[in-house]
């Protein structure tokens, strides 16, 4: 029987994500039928397919509440979704770096703030004696209202922050200088088995990874240690992973997990090294184990 599948979308962007096109091709080249699909369309009838995975969709962090419902909603009706509902729920928010910080996991140093609370933000550079901090919601995507300060423009940068805090949780990390010395390091894994890596690299002058920044990519070997720190990161993930990206800086000899990417993660997927077959077979395996 052909399997049907739904890779989760966006109303902003309902089509295929063209990074996960190799894989489409990948699944319908073994028979099953593929469909990209808004998680915001309430006419979509989920159950319908074999398995719902989550892909490109790259509006949730607008609406954290209403994609919170949507994944209840999936779960009430025992739909095979990937990366689970669990999963995706506890990886929506950055609190999830906090949790696994305290199993041991290296992280750059944080600062938490609550929703409408209060922080100063040159009491804390200066205090920290960090030359530069990153600001980040709790809950973003693609460097949404990231944004980086050091003690000399700390003041101008208060009223930004403060409305930010309005909004939401927000967390302040110790800049890494080694995101634009020598970049950042993503490892992806299907079913938590190492597939590829890439190493991304910020325009000149930023420090923000993403393409919509500037920034770039190229396939590239991790080494050994580095490997094993990220392997070691997802065995604490009780949970099945269809997909996983394990986002870090090299700091010290020392992985440091940057962003750990359960939800809607460009994967890199290329047709040359394999990758694409490789979800795809993954995939196959996660509507075989479904109960």
């Amino acid at each position: 029987m052909q399997k049907k599948i739904a890779f989760v979308t966006s109303s902003v962007k309902p089509d295929f994500a063209v990074d996960d096109l190799h894989a489409v091709e990948s699944l319908k080249l073994s028979g099953a039928e593929v469909h990209p699909l808004p998680w915001d369309d309430d006419g979509v009838e989920w159950t319908a397919f074999d398995l719902v995975v989550l892909r490109s969709c790259w509006n949730y962090q607008a609406h954290p509440e209403k994609f919170r419902r949507w994944i209840d909603h999936l779960e009430r009706d025992q739909v095979n979704l990937a990366n689970s509902g669990k999963t995706a729920k506890w990886n929506l928010h950055k609190g999830y770096l906090k949790e696994l910080c305290e199993q041991g996991v290296h992280t750059p140093e944080t600062i938490w703030v609550a929703k409408e609370s209060t922080c100063d933000l040159s009491s804390l550079i200066n205090t920290r004696q960090w030359s530069k901090a990153v600001v980040k919601p709790a809950i973003s995507a693609n460097a949404l209202n990231t944004f980086l300060f050091s003690s000399s423009d700390a003041g101008l940068q208060q009223a930004k922050f403060d409305a930010l805090l309005v909004q939401g949780d927000m967390l302040i990390q110790k800049f890494m200088p080694e995101v634009q010395e020598h970049g950042e390091w993503s490892l992806i894994f299907f079913n938590k088995i190492f597939s590829h890596a890439v190493i991304k690299r910020p325009a000149p002058k930023d420090f923000r990874v993403q393409s919509d920044f500037g920034g770039t990519t190229a396939q590239a070997k991790p080494p050994s240690f580095v490997l094993q720190q990220a392997q070691q990161i997802l065995e604490l993930i009780k949970e099945p992973l269809l997909f996983s990206r394990v986002d870090g800086v090299v700091s010290e000899n020392k992985f440091l997990l940057m962003e750990l990417e359960l939800i809607e993660p460009v994967l890199f997927l290329e047709k040359g090294n394999g990758s694409a077959q490789t979800f795809a077979k993954a995939m196959a395996h996660c509507i075989k184990n479904w109960n």
